[in-house]
């Protein structure tokens, strides 16, 4: 056997004519970024100016002290018109409440003086309206009492010159006393009465 009748075993491949990337189809495909490469930094604002900052400051201040100040107006108008509900229900309350109550104290003073008026020896209670009568008038005068009263009002006269005269007309405790120039007249049920008006007025602010 010679040489030429010698074969590869294999077929020898023919040489291609184009590279084997140039064979390949071309597909497009958007740029990878690897995660480990150095990333550029972020596009940093300028800071503001001095200027700037001023303005800042100054339309925050604005702002503040307007929102501050319609706070204020507000809680003021609250205040002022729960001060006006308060101001009227103790209005009401007080005219309600004040007239019954001052009647009531005037009621119970009015007794008391006269529980004291019927228990008190009469004397006693002459002897104030003799000497506020002396203390007006040192002239001769007369004096007309119930009967019942003259000793008591004799007591209370003393040496003063004063003459007493009974009339069944006068409620007990009443004194009349006159003289040339000056009369004096006084009634325990009429000066209660009196008494009794004044508390109200007092208690009440309101004259009758």
């Amino acid at each position: 056997m010679s040489a030429k009748d010698i074969r590869p075993f294999l077929p020898t491949a023919a040489t291609p004519t184009r590279p084997l990337g140039a064979a390949l189809p071309t597909l497009a495909t958007p740029p990878a970024t690897s995660p480990w490469l150095p990333r550029p930094a972020a596009d940093t604002p300028a800071a503001p100016s001095a200027t700037e900052i001023a303005a800042l400051r100054s339309a925050a201040c604005d702002g503040g002290r307007a929102e501050g100040l319609a706070e204020t107006a507000a809680l003021r108008a609250r205040l002022r018109q729960l001060i006006d509900q308060l101001a009227g229900h103790l209005a009401a309350a007080h005219a309600a409440l004040v007239p019954p109550t001052a009647e009531t104290i005037a009621e119970i003073a009015t007794c008391v003086v006269e529980a004291w008026i019927g228990t008190t020896h009469r004397s006693a209670t002459l002897a104030p309206i003799v000497r506020g009568w002396l203390a007006r008038s040192a002239d001769p005068a007369t004096a007309r009492v119930h009967p019942d009263d003259a000793a008591a009002l004799a007591e209370a006269i003393g040496e003063a010159p004063i003459a007493i005269t009974g009339d069944p007309s006068l409620a007990r405790g009443a004194v009349e006393i006159r003289s040339a120039t000056l009369e004096l007249v006084h009634d325990w049920p009429a000066r209660l009465a009196e008494l009794r008006t004044a508390i109200v007025a007092a208690l009440t602010g309101v004259e009758s």
